[in-house]
């Protein structure tokens, strides 16, 4: 065994670093921990294949899933990235398939590329326990298959004629090509046993308000062909793993949430740099190589993958062969290749976007460096457990690096490291019940299975309203008992993106490829012509906007700029709001209910890629965009907003800051980007008479998101206000009140008036 770089002496090499020694704001350790083993009655041959890997005994966590799905049980796993959760849904499955070669099983990943890995070592496991049984019997096995977008006209229809044990697809697949063709799929639904759900955290937002239909059609057509599977859900750490898996598929989960993996001692630096953060990522990147300790940076922007790659080479062109640039927008080939040398060891560092975030094995690393707070609790830590995997037994200990970029959830962080290392992870959330989501796999669903007035999934009684406005709508069909529903349309399924609300803005390229979709606000924001439309890590530039056709012509760029729109906005409530009972200011009333958002483009800017500072200002014409959505807002009574104005504050200003603060905080509450939530602000709101504050989320219908923070109000504020006290700036900048996707181009703001109203919100007398 060779010797391994020490991370205590690299750490120590840094603070000798006379700049990096004064950026750094916090070294934190994070102790080791034992494992915890129990013991589990297993087949012979899969146990024989399990010491073959190395593994002979099971952790505590994987013995208690595994007797919980013998018993029939349904369960979501939420323990740390690498304690071998895949181990508590492989070995029941294959003991299964040992004693009926009849079983099937179904493992759901969330993205095209994460079932390569998987469908790998489950064949090679189920390969070497048949290699043990009686040949007969193993031949009628046709064990793993992947089926998704890449897998061949040719090898689909061969799949199909001869259905493997288990499949490994994903929703999208399941959405336009298996459930819509469920007939094809006969002795497999017939056999269906399980159905794995990996990665669950990830489905969230409009994502996981389609995803939990695409499930709720999967179990209905179970239903038709008489199985009924049980499910194992997998999760990184999120707050509500239990209400998520049930609110994804309908049914109720036992929960394990206790691990018994080991995990070697990590240390954390929280880093605030001087200059520019990438050049900072740079630096400690090719010290850490020097170093020879084995490392990932994590950029938030293929463009700054990029820089950062090209900046490392330049200064150490002999490490050309030893490190690489990792995006989604390689080829599946060139991904494979990159994470097979990490593996290996044959490359000493990647530099990636969050496409290595998620589930492939690209081994044991040393260190993570994260340029720039990935947004969520969640999503860093899953991050972070990229590194200390391959030397656990030798006790070698693992770094993790944040660099803060000019953002407010990077300056709360780096300005409190100890919150973050207590912060308790965030909630995962999705809303089945959004309207429009839920009328277009209604009519998916009556196609695949005609809904009846006692159908097994859906709620029929609940949900007549909507059926009674798609039956006037000619969108459903009813039968002559008036009991059940059919389709009017044949393939409904093809005309719903399920990572979109409504219909989707097709951007295409000049030679018109496919490039991307938008929806809904999303479109009028980011799909103007001029725009900067980023996608899998390529810059393009809008050309066209057709809104007629629902397309856009772009072309690739390399530019040096990205595009901010300005905007125009008017909230109107509809609907009858509820009253939230929270202990907040008395001179405060915080509602929650329905509103229509008029948003109007005007303008956009072009704003420096990396350092955000204005180039030009253009004007555009765009048609409003009127929406409705559901949200949060904060009626202020005159008295408080006099105190306002009495103590000198800009009213306006004050207001606008404190709901650019109070969004950015969104985050740390529900998983979510904060793009993915609205607001606006009013001296005066025209129907209310008083002051206002509106924070909404930007999806027609509303999926969840702003709601979420009525559960935990105290904690909120008390966040925005931490950042704006330990921001050092004097006006306001992007670590604390600036939103670089404000639409007034940040103004008004008045940054001591938001602490000033912020703190009076906390002031119950």
């Amino acid at each position: 065994m060779y010797d391994l770089p020490n991370i205590s002496e690299f750490i120590d090499l840094l603070k000798r670093d006379r700049l990096i020694s004064t950026e750094i704001t916090a070294i934190e350790y994070i102790p080791s921990r034992d494992a915890i083993y129990e013991d589990i009655e297993i087949r012979n041959e899969l146990r024989g294949a399990l010491k073959n890997r190395g593994i002979e005994r099971l952790y505590s966590h994987q013995v208690e899933g595994i007797s919980l799905i013998r018993q029939g049980q349904n369960v979501v796993v939420m323990t740390p990235t690498a304690s071998g959760k895949s181990l508590i849904y492989n070995i029941p499955v294959i003991e299964s398939i040992l004693e009926n070669p009849e079983t099937r099983a179904l493992y759901i990943f969330p993205l095209k590329g994460l079932e390569q890995d998987q469908v790998k070592n489950f064949n090679s496991l189920l390969d070497e326990c048949l290699s043990q049984k009686s040949r007969p019997r193993a031949s009628r096995l046709c064990m793993a298959e992947v089926y998704d977008g890449d897998t061949t006209p040719y090898r689909r229809k061969k799949i199909r004629e001869n259905i493997p044990n288990v499949i490994f697809t994903n929703p999208d697949m399941i959405h336009l090509a298996i459930n819509p063709f469920h007939k094809k799929w006969e002795d497999f639904f017939k056999n269906l046993k399980y159905i794995v759900i990996d990665e669950i955290h990830i489905y969230r937002g409009v994502f996981g308000s389609h995803v939990s239909h695409v499930f709720r059609r999967l179990r209905r057509i179970c239903n038709y062909w008489g199985s009924n599977p049980q499910f194992i859900a997998c999760s990184a750490t999120i707050a509500n793993p239990k209400e998520l898996s049930e609110t994804l598929v309908g049914i109720p989960f036992n929960v394990i949430d206790k691990t018994g993996a080991p995990q070697s001692g990590k240390h954390f630096i929280f880093l605030n740099p001087l200059d520019s953060p990438y050049t900072e990522a740079t630096r400690i990147f090719l010290k850490c190589i020097n170093s020879g300790l084995r490392t990932i940076l994590f950029t938030k922007a293929r463009k700054i993958t990029e820089l950062i790659y090209k900046w490392t080479i330049q200064r150490a062109p002999l490490l050309t062969e030893k490190i690489s640039p990792y995006r989604a927008g390689f080829l599946p080939s060139e991904r494979r290749e990159i994470e097979q040398k990490l593996f290996s060891g044959e490359l000493m560092g990647v530099i990636s976007t969050s496409a290595l975030e998620l589930g492939v094995d690209i081994g044991g690393l040393d260190v993570c460096i994260l340029c720039g707070y990935p947004g969520s609790i969640s999503s860093t830590w899953q991050r972070a457990g990229r590194v200390g995997r391959r030397y656990e037994k030798n006790g070698q200990e693992s770094l993790i690096v944040m660099i803060a970029i000019k953002d407010a959830l990077d300056h709360y962080f780096i300005s409190h490291p100890e919150a973050f290392l207590e912060k308790p992870h965030e909630a995962s959330i999705c809303d089945p019940s959004n309207k429009n989501i839920l009328k277009k796999h209604l009519i998916c669903a009556a196609d695949e299975v005609y809904l009846r007035a006692d159908d097994t999934v859906y709620d029929i009684n609940k949900m007549s309203g909507v059926i009674d406005e798609l039956v006037n709508a000619n969108s459903l069909k009813t039968g002559k008992l008036a009991d059940i529903w059919f389709s009017r349309k044949r393939m409904p399924q093809r005309e719903i993106g399920i990572r979109t609300i409504g219909k989707p803005l097709r951007l295409k390229d000049e030679s018109g490829r496919h490039i991307g979709d938008l929806d809904g606000r999303r479109i009028y924001r980011e799909a103007f012509p001029g725009a900067i439309y980023l996608h899998r890590g390529r810059q393009y530039q809008v050309l066209t906007l057709d809104l007629e056709n629902n397309e856009a012509l772009c072309r690739e760029v390399d530019v040096n700029y990205y595009t901010q729109a300005l905007s125009n906005e008017y909230v109107e409530i509809i609907g009858i709001p509820q009253r939230s009972r929270i202990p907040l200011s008395r001179d405060v009333e915080l509602y929650h209910g329905m509103m229509r958002i008029t948003y109007h483009v005007i303008g956009y800017d072009k704003k420096n890629l990396f350092d955000g500072t204005k180039m030009s200002r253009h004007v555009i014409e765009m048609p409003e965009y009127i929406f409705d959505t559901e949200g949060i807002w904060m009626v202020i009574h005159k008295s408080l907003a006099n105190k306002i104005v009495d103590k000198g504050y800009d009213l306006p200003g004050t207001l606008h800051a404190a709901e650019h603060v109070t969004i950015a905080c969104m985050p740390l509450f529900a998983l979510c980007d904060k793009g993915d939530i609205g607001g606006y602000s009013y001296a005066m709101h025209p129907e209310l008479k008083l002051p206002a504050i509106f924070i909404y989320d930007g999806y027609e219908g509303g999926i969840g998101l702003t709601k979420r923070v009525l559960d935990v109000p105290v904690e909120w504020i008390k966040s925005a206000i931490e950042i704006i006290q330990n921001c050092d700036c004097e006006e306001g900048c992007p670590s604390c009140v600036q939103d670089s996707q404000c639409g007034s181009a940040n103004q008004p703001l008045d940054k001591k008036g938001a602490m000033y109203f912020l703190k009076l919100l906390m002031a119950k007398g």
